[in-house]
């Protein structure tokens, strides 16, 4: 197992409410995990629940900056460009874009997601 493969798993264990996302990922895709499409994936499951699930959105978002803060650099690209490069850009979305850390929050302005 890789490293990102292994971030992927730890998340969903962490995070169960993403565990129907898991399985029809890999539903399409053979029963292959690859990690940069679950993580888009989960930016997008994050940026359709923060309305209705705003606290286990805003958990994901800080289990990733400390992931990302103590990560090496394959995970931190899988976090920096498999999450954050797919959220939304502001101003549509600026009220995911607020809920990341220092860190995460320098890399979407470094990918011009922010204003």
């Amino acid at each position: 197992m890789t490293a990102s493969q292994d971030l992927v798993h730890r998340m969903i264990q962490s995070f169960p409410q993403l565990r129907p996302l898991y399985h029809s990922h890999l539903d399409d895709m053979g029963g292959e995990l690859l990690p940069y499409l679950l993580m888009a994936d989960a930016a997008r499951w994050a940026s359709a629940e923060l309305v209705s699930d705003a606290a286990t959105v805003g958990a994901l978002v800080r289990w990733l900056e400390q992931e990302f803060e103590a990560a090496g650099a394959d995970e931190k690209d899988l976090i920096g460009l498999g999450f954050v490069e797919a959220l939304p850009a502001a101003p549509e979305g600026d009220p995911l874009l607020e809920r990341l850390g220092p860190s995460l929050r320098q890399v979407a302005e470094e990918l011009g997601l922010t204003r």
